[in-house]
């Protein structure tokens, strides 16, 4: 079991690369979510802790993204490809009725965890519903990245089939 603390390493190594990325950890009951910067701006973090955050799902092609705003031009979008999910993870994932997702802002120079925030998405069941339709495809990797070139984040946010509202 990981344990996470602000201000120390973030505990896996294999996401600390020095350089920026974001990325869905997919846990065995939904998913967590690093986001990690380089030379993060005060603005940012707080924007990350306390802004107001909304989660939308964007799909096309039976492939569910999700997208967090967080606010003032700042934004990610995502995909799980479950297709690589094990029968028997597969099965207790889709089987799961978790909607939380813990997020984490790492310093990408350093590694270290600089804040992180817990929401629950009100379209989880949705999404894992979109997510059941992978079994078998091996094509969601290209999709996405095809997805991801003819849709910009704020498009995709414009065009999403549910969204949650956090904070002020």
């Amino acid at each position: 079991m990981e344990f996470y603390r602000v201000g120390e390493l973030f505990p896996l190594e294999q996401f600390c690369t020095g350089r920026e990325q974001h990325v869905a950890l997919v846990t065995d009951r939904f998913f967590n979510v690093l986001l990690s910067l380089n030379h993060i701006s005060k603005k940012e973090k707080k924007l990350f802790l306390n802004g107001r955050l909304t989660a939308y799902l964007f799909e096309r092609k039976d492939i569910p993204f999700l997208v967090f705003d967080f606010g003032e031009g700042f934004s990610i979008d995502m995909s799980i490809d479950t297709s690589k999910f094990d029968d028997e993870f597969r099965q207790e994932w889709m089987a799961s009725e978790s909607n939380l997702i813990t997020m984490f802002l790492v310093e990408a120079s350093t590694g270290v965890l600089k804040a992180m925030r817990m929401i629950a998405v009100g379209f989880a069941d949705e999404f894992r519903e979109i997510c059941s339709r992978h079994v078998g495809r091996s094509d969601i990797e290209r999709q996405v990245r095809l997805i991801q070139t003819a849709f910009t984040t704020r498009e995709m946010m414009v065009h999403a089939r549910a969204s949650t509202r956090f904070g002020a």
